[in-house]
């Protein structure tokens, strides 16, 4: 009878320790980094996910470098023609390059989101 006991006692604090373990997963799959993590991995996961959100992210990029770094702000009809003209040429640019576009965007993506490895020191 009283080894029953210990055994269910046992079986007890195993399944609370167990119990613990999952809300602290549960807890952490939560927080908003980690539900952020999982639906950009969703997106990108998908090839089609990853070709789209590549040629937007590129396409944004792109737009915003030319946009602020090359012209700057100008309400001149010129500046305005001219900013526009070199968006263009971006976007073909970008598109015509997209399997390069897409390597980096891959790379930059498993360096930012996917989990260091383990690696070992010589």
């Amino acid at each position: 009878m009283d080894e029953a006991i210990l055994t269910l006692e046992k079986k007890r604090v195993q399944q609370e320790h167990e119990l613990l373990d999952q809300f602290h997963t549960t807890v952490d799959s939560l927080k908003p980094v980690n539900l952020i993590k999982g639906a950009i991995h969703k997106i990108v996961g998908s090839p089609e996910g990853r070709e789209g959100l590549l040629k937007t992210a590129t396409g944004l990029g792109a737009g915003l470098l030319a946009n602020k770094f090359l012209l700057g702000r100008s309400s001149s009809m010129i500046g305005k023609i001219a900013s526009n003209l070199l968006k263009v040429t971006v976007a073909k640019t970008a598109a015509s390059n997209a399997d390069k576009l897409k390597a980096y965007g891959t790379a930059i993506y498993y360096n930012l989101f996917q989990k260091k490895s383990n690696h070992t020191e010589h």
